[in-house]
């Protein structure tokens, strides 16, 4: 029911109030409330502050680096290298795709229009603001019961199982040619870019499983990009507000049900309500195209981001696979329980 509700509210009020990309913060909202527990309010506080610090950078500097279109690429792609970075250090993944968008989204709008950027930014960081307010009053409202307040284990701290080192260069190798092609064609299509970095990000240790990983998004996508078009169709067939809320709200409560339910594909229905936010508050936004349009050009997008990420990763994986850390001498020749100093354990441990 919260992630039903809080979505679906915050989606009706946005187009009652006509604020610009009321959508946007639906869809944080969608993210926010597939977790076990709402962020604190230092974390949001810390979380809008950081969103709006990172994007009003990028606007500042790909703004004075509009004249001097070499440097506006190297600019982009420190960028990009940077968001791996926060990626391979283990870093909240909502803050690495924040710190993409100030990478790739940011500087795409920049280059036609520094206003059209800074208002995008702003709206970002407002929306986020409305999405925390929504995902706080969706877990006073619908509180988790006690039965599922069970003792979870800390996780297990210690090295990473992969070479930070090797894995930013393999994910630099696959979305930097591109993001410098999509620049330089004048690509004009921002999904695409997004996609082909976050899907570099989240494939660079799983490449035996791409395959099926890409299934499962094109299948999400394809769902949520239906349900988008089906309520496209009746908010057409009858342009009248309140059914227009009702849609939205029982499309929420299918996607909600879904995720919350047994079944092995669970997992696909945030992406797939994600998809139908974006999809329906593109379609009925002023001077927008047509769900239909939006799905196909949308799934279009992905099924390329997902070409050229798994042929990419087919090539590293010959050429440059993942490998284990690389230990300090000194680690490779101290026995298993004795790092750092650390005693033995005696007998009776």
């Amino acid at each position: 029911m919260r992630l039903a509700l809080g979505p679906a509210v915050l989606f009706i009020l946005g187009v009652a109030f006509d604020w610009p990309m009321a959508f946007v913060g639906a869809v944080f909202a969608a993210l926010f409330l597939q977790a076990p527990a709402p962020p604190s309010l230092a974390g949001g506080t810390k979380l809008v502050l950081t969103a709006l610090g990172l994007l009003m950078l990028a606007a500042a500097v790909f703004s004075l680096l509009q004249p001097y279109p070499v440097h506006y690429l190297i600019g982009v792609c420190l960028a990009v290298l940077w968001a791996f970075g926060l990626s391979v250090r283990g870093r909240s993944p909502l803050l690495v795709v924040l710190a993409l968008l100030a990478a790739l989204l940011v500087p795409l709008l920049a280059r036609g229009s520094v206003e059209l950027a800074v208002g995008v930014v702003f709206w970002l960081s407002a929306n986020m603001v409305f999405a925390l307010l929504t995902t706080w009053a969706a877990f006073v409202l619908l509180p988790v019961p006690e039965q599922a307040h069970v003792q979870q284990e800390a996780p297990q701290g210690g090295e990473p199982e992969f070479d930070p080192e090797r894995r930013l260069v393999r994910m630099a190798l696959v979305t930097v040619p591109f993001a410098l092609a999509f620049f330089l064609v004048d690509g004009g299509a921002p999904l695409t870019l997004l996609f082909v970095a976050i899907l570099a990000q989240q494939l660079a240790a799983s490449t035996e499983d791409g395959p099926a990983v890409a299934g499962a998004m094109l299948a999400a996508n394809l769902i949520g990009g239906l349900a988008a078009v089906t309520a496209h169709e009746l908010v057409v067939a009858a342009t009248f507000f309140p059914f227009l809320a009702l849609v939205v709200l029982a499309v929420c409560l299918g996607f909600g049900w879904w995720h919350a339910s047994e079944r092995p594909d669970s997992a696909l229905a945030g992406s797939a309500m994600t998809t139908f936010l974006i999809l329906f508050g593109g379609a009925i936004a002023p001077l927008s195209d047509s769900a239909e349009v939006a799905m196909l050009s949308r799934l279009g997008q992905i099924g390329l981001a997902l070409a050229w990420v798994l042929t990419a990763f087919v090539v590293l994986d010959a050429l440059l696979p993942e490998r284990a850390p690389r230990l300090p001498d000194w680690r490779k020749t101290q026995p298993r329980g004795h790092a750092h100093g650390a005693k033995a354990p005696g007998p009776h441990a």
